[in-house]
């Protein structure tokens, strides 16, 4: 359960801090272009450590290092929410996210090391939706009633929190420093890029849709508000996808559910940006959080099959980053060649892709070690 709560820190302030940082010219004497750019620089450097990671892994345990990064990423957090020099609010921003990057890489490395990785990432994803939706219900009140700065004075608390986890975690578990598995066929061969790539695609056509679903919903008469609100409960029903996926998994195992899940998400996809009705396109938003958030588990199995020692797996939230990055932006070509139907047509031909190299590298994966599906 530590390592859930370490995880779901990391990401919800990895996702969510761009959200925040985008508005810092309310606080400080910047242009309103400058938190853009500085919640770009801050995921791209935590892409960035989150890569380097595993090399580090060589000279202190992961507990140890995620215990330092939870520390900094409070330090850092701290100067961003005391700080009213934006050269000392922006190098706080990227200590965060390069806090953030290693702390992601260190817990997703120790929950691949587990007999039961694709369950325990279920249990990382149920945390990690709840942490979210909870931040997002009540960022906006403690924004009116102590001011933006006060998401920063959060943000250090979380760290702090993570830390504490870390240190009792490192009392009573201490990985080795390698983290040397002797598995016959754990070196690189062709399934890591071939899953390294489907685990990008995957969230290069989620994001091509997600991203852009506030201006979607504008053009079907929801209000911003409303939109906000509908966001909040897409969080909800990312929970109930987590939850599904650990029930599958244990019954099913890892390639069949994931199947389903990817198939499914690629006809919402279509449905959501093709649908004239609000009401429905309102469902298919609830239901890709929650597509996506059952899918994320099987996949994480699939890397740590290929790498029991968790150094791959530690990689992934890198390329769910890149992803997530580069979905709005192929998006945006499609969108001026055909519109919003276009898009949601290539983002389920994007996310089918991924999901025929995820069951190629799956089944490949099988004949030599089952992929562990516990709860």
């Amino acid at each position: 359960m530590s390592l859930a709560v370490v995880n779901s820190v990391g990401f919800s302030a990895t996702t969510a801090m761009a959200l925040w940082i985008t508005s810092v010219d309310q606080i400080l004497p910047v242009e309103p272009w400058w938190g853009s750019v500085m919640g770009a620089c801050q995921l791209g450097v935590a892409a960035l450590s989150n890569l380097i990671a595993p090399y580090l892994f060589r000279r202190t345990s992961c507990e140890e290092l995620a215990r330092a990064a939870a520390l900094f990423a409070a330090v850092c957090a701290g100067l961003m929410a005391a700080g009213h020099n934006p050269w000392i609010f922006g190098a706080g921003a990227v200590g965060l996210g390069v806090a953030h990057g290693l702390m992601l890489s260190c817990a997703n490395a120790l929950l691949a090391r587990s007999h039961t990785v694709q369950g325990n990432y279920a249990t990382a994803q149920i945390c990690e939706v709840t942490l979210a939706a909870s931040f997002y219900l009540t960022a906006g009140t403690i924004i009116e009633l102590y001011g933006l700065r006060a998401i920063f004075l959060i943000l250090a608390m979380l760290a702090l929190l993570a830390a504490f986890l870390m240190h009792r975690l490192a009392r009573w578990q201490h990985s080795p420093r390698d983290a040397a598995w002797p598995v016959a066929g754990a070196g690189m061969d062709w399934r890591m890029p071939a899953t390294a790539l489907a685990f990008t695609l995957f969230f290069v056509g989620q994001a091509s849709f997600y991203q852009h679903q506030m201006a979607i919903g504008s053009l079907l008469g929801i209000a911003q508000g409303d939109m906000s609100r509908l966001m909040a409960f897409a969080m909800a029903g990312g929970l109930t996808g987590a939850v599904l996926s650990k029930v599958l998994g244990v019954r099913y195992g890892v390639v069949r559910p994931l199947l389903f899940t990817t198939g499914m998400l690629a006809a919402v996809l279509i449905l959501a940006v093709r649908t004239p009705n609000s009401a429905v396109f309102a469902l298919c938003a609830i239901s890709i959080q929650a597509l996506t958030m059952a899918t994320v588990p099987y996949v994480f199995a699939i890397l740590a099959r290929l790498d029991p020692t968790g150094r791959f797996p530690s990689r992934g939230p890198a390329l769910l980053l890149i992803g997530v990055a580069g979905g709005p932006l192929l998006a945006e070509g499609f969108l001026l060649l055909g519109g919003y139907g276009l898009v949601g047509m290539a983002g389920a031909g994007i996310v089918l892709t991924s999901a025929i190299l995820f069951a190629t590298v799956g089944r490949a994966t099988m004949a030599t070690r089952p992929l562990a599906a516990g709860p």
